[in-house]
């Protein structure tokens, strides 16, 4: 029972937070929310081929949109209202 709580969670063969995009489809039926429901899944779908969880992909949009350059100085001793 305790085996697979470690690995991810599937609704059939799709990614559990992949459904989020489906359901919202499904409340509202519209073409521009079944394009966003299938860019969902795509997304979704893809990043797991890659192997990659949610969290470690949105930590990578980050380090994309900030950049690599972390400021050297310490939270302590930097000016604050300057």
């Amino acid at each position: 029972m305790w085996r697979y709580t470690a690995l991810p969670v599937k609704v059939a063969i799709l990614d559990a937070r992949a459904c989020i995009p489906v359901l919202i489809f499904v409340l509202y039926w519209s073409w521009t929310t079944a394009y966003i429901a299938i860019a969902g899944i795509l997304f979704f779908t893809m990043i797991s081929w890659f192997g990659l969880p949610v969290p470690s992909v949105v930590r990578l949009m980050r380090r994309v949109l900030v950049g690599s350059v972390r400021p050297a100085v310490p939270a302590w001793q930097r000016r604050r209202l300057a």
